[in-house]
This record gives C-alpha cells, sequence and structure tokens, in this order.
C-alpha cells in the first residue's frame, strides 16, 4: 500500500465572479523512500494540492470531494487537532519564501524548537541541543551561535536550510516541498537539492517535489506528475515523461526547456495561448484551445490511456476514436532526451567560473 495516495481530490474557491475549480479530480500515490515531482504552468494547481493534503484550506476555498490517505487514514476525516498532531510531525512542508514562512520576531532556534518540544515531547534544554544538531546538519555555520539569530540574519539560501531544518527536525514521513530553490543561484539550488536527498537517504521519507524547473525534475525525481488546469494529464517515471512524452502538453513543456548544448543562437519554442480560466473549465480536454493536434472528440470527457509500466497520460491522440480525425501524425511531436536536459544545478554549477 501507499504511504500518500490522493484520490479524487476537487478543492475549490468561492469569488465574486463564481467557483474557480484550482484541483479538479486529482489523484495518485507515492511510495515511502521515493520522490514525486509536480510540474505545471502556473496556476495549475500544484500548490493548492500540498495544501489540501495539510488541510491548510482555508476560507474562501475548500475541499470539496476526495480522499488523502495517509498510512492507511484518511485525512480528510481528521478533526483540526489530530491534523495539529499530524503536521510537522508525520507530514511536513516546506515553503516557497521562507521569509514569509519563518516568524520575523522569533529567534530560528526558537521556532525550531518548539516544533520538538511540540511533537516529541522534548523539554527546553534537549529541544535546543536538537535545534543546534539540526542546523548542523543542514551545514550552518556555527549552529550553537547562529540559534540565537533571526530570519533577516540568514541569507535567502540559508534561510531555506533552516526551513529544511525544522520539516525534519521531527523525521517525518512524507516531505512536501513547494519550490524549494526558487530565487536561489544555481550553487544554492545543487547543495539544497543535495541535502534533501542526504535527509531522504537517512530517514526513508517521500518527497513530493513542486517545481517549474524540469532539470531539477531530471535530476533528483524517481516518478514525475504533470499537471494542467488542476488534474493530472501524464504520469511515469521520468526517463518515460522526457524520453517519451504522449500528451502534447508535456511535450510543449519539453520543448520550451533551454538546452546547455544548444547550437548558436536556437529559439525557445513557448506554448501558444493562455492557461485555461479555472472558473469555465471545458468539459472535456483543458489544453485542447492551445493544442495543435485539437480535434472534436476532444470537447468530450478525456480518459487517462495506459502505456504500461505506469505511463499514463490523458489524451484522445490514443483513443481508436480519434484516428478519422487527427489532424497531425503523433510522431511529428517533439521529444526532448532525459540525458539532454543539462540544465540542472548540479550542470549548471559545474559551469560556473
Amino acid at each position: 500500500m501507499a504511504l500518500l495516495e490522493v484520490k479524487n481530490l476537487k478543492t475549490t474557491f468561492a469569488t465574486e465572479d463564481g467557483l474557480v475549480t484550482a484541483v479538479n479530480g486529482l489523484s495518485y500515490a507515492i511510495d515511502a523512500g521515493t520522490t514525486l515531482g509536480i510540474v505545471g504552468e502556473s496556476g495549475s494547481g500544484k500548490s493548492v494540492t500540498a495544501l489540501s493534503i495539510m488541510r491548510l484550506i482555508q476560507r474562501p476555498g475548500r475541499i470539496e470531494s476526495g480522499e488523502i490517505f495517509f498510512d492507511g487514514q484518511n485525512l480528510l476525516t481528521k478533526s483540526e487537532s489530530e491534523m495539529r498532531h499530524i503536521r510537522g510531525n508525520d507530514i511536513a512542508m516546506i515553503f516557497q519564501d521562507p521569509m514569509t514562512s519563518l516568524n520575523p520576531v522569533l529567534t530560528v532556534g526558537e521556532q525550531i524548537s518548539e516544533a520538538i518540544q511540540l511533537h516529541l515531547g522534548y523539554n527546553r534544554r534537549d529541544a535546543l541541543e536538537k535545534t543546534i544538531d539540526m542546523l548542523k546538519l543542514v551545514h550552518i555555520p556555527s549552529p550553537d551561535k547562529r540559534v540565537k539569530d533571526y530570519p533577516h540574519q540568514f541569507s535567502g539560501g540559508m534561510r531555506q536550510r533552516v526551513m529544511i531544518a525544522m520539516s525534519l527536525s521531527c523525521e517525518p514521513k512524507v516531505l512536501i516541498a513547494d519550490e524549494p530553490t526558487t530565487a536561489l543561484d544555481v550553487t544554492i539550488q545543487a547543495q539544497i537539492l543535495e541535502l534533501m536527498n542526504e535527509m531522504q537517504s537517512r530517514t526513508g521519507a517521500a518527497i513530493i517535489l513542486i517545481t517549474h524547473d524540469l532539470g531539477v525534475v531530471a535530476e533528483v525525481c524517481e516518478n514525475v506528475l504533470v499537471m494542467y488546469g488542476g488534474n493530472m494529464v501524464e504520469y511515469g517515471t521520468a526517463q518515460q515523461i522526457f524520453d517519451q512524452p504522449k500528451m502534447p502538453y508535456t511535450q510543449g513543456l519539453l520543448s520550451s526547456l533551454p538546452r546547455l548544448d544548444a547550437e548558436g543562437h536556437e529559439r525557445l519554442v513557448p506554448i501558444k495561448g493562455q492557461p485555461p480560466n479555472l472558473l469555465r473549465l471545458p468539459p472535456g480536454c483543458a489544453f485542447a484551445p492551445r493544442c495543435a493536434y485539437r480535434m472534436p472528440i476532444c470537447d468530450d470527457p478525456v480518459p487517462l490511456y495506459d502505456f504500461r509500466d505506469g505511463h499514463v497520460a490523458r489524451c484522445f491522440l490514443y483513443d481508436e476514436r480519434s484516428a478519422s480525425q487527427r489532424p497531425i501524425a503523433v510522431e511529428t511531436a517533439p521529444r526532448v532526451s532525459l540525458s539532454d536536459v543539462a540544465a540542472t544545478p548540479q550542470a549548471m554549477a559545474e559551469k560556473q567560473p
């Protein structure tokens, strides 16, 4: 049984203009000791999915339906007091901006110690000792001194390390990292990712990595989930997604990826059009208005098509009924090999003078 399983999750937000469907029937699972990358454009529902798992959706947001199983228990049936025990203890989250996630009027030591005392029952002295050990573990120099510093006294990369130390202080079974390397230079990105890998090797935690950076995904993730319009449009191993993408949206993401080995001044190939209006999602494929392969059948609800070995995609191109409607041969779609994706923090860091 999977450690964490999301089934038919639907999360909405009530606005003056209507109901925004941020997550629309999403399902996936992750096993212990593995890393799942969730990718997609801004507004595709990646962060809302993570907040739904943590039960941190606040009004006007609402989890309308679905199930979220952790260790066989449905988190959506838990009380708020039960969720407070689970958050930070069993499931932890690294948020996008550590400066806004950390309390500016408390020292980093106080903030990490608070979680340790709350979840592990340590007294103040033992919690402080463990806090120093955690700061040392995430490679913060002079941790016994820096434990008394405030968030503004740390650089962006160091604040992210503090967030990782806080998230891992109770050795959670699931770590959700929402854009953990955003706004960091490539050398620091590489260090943060390596740190997360070290933590996973030591604790066996499952990691959900939410990111726009496909290079990072290619480097650290075993499996990849591609989201669009609040739902999964493709899922598979990193090898499958990068070497044999099936969904035109996935192909578009890979075609827009900069290549360090490109000769001359090759132009990036953008995905034309705009992301879907979540107030009025179409009944069929949400990507159809931007898709070069659009067919009449795309206006119908799209099932998942199985390509074996766990690789699935939500696209009518692989339906026998679309044979007479297909405007462009599938074989003409762009392809990017996993080995060609050189825009990783590690690769870029190696090229730094």
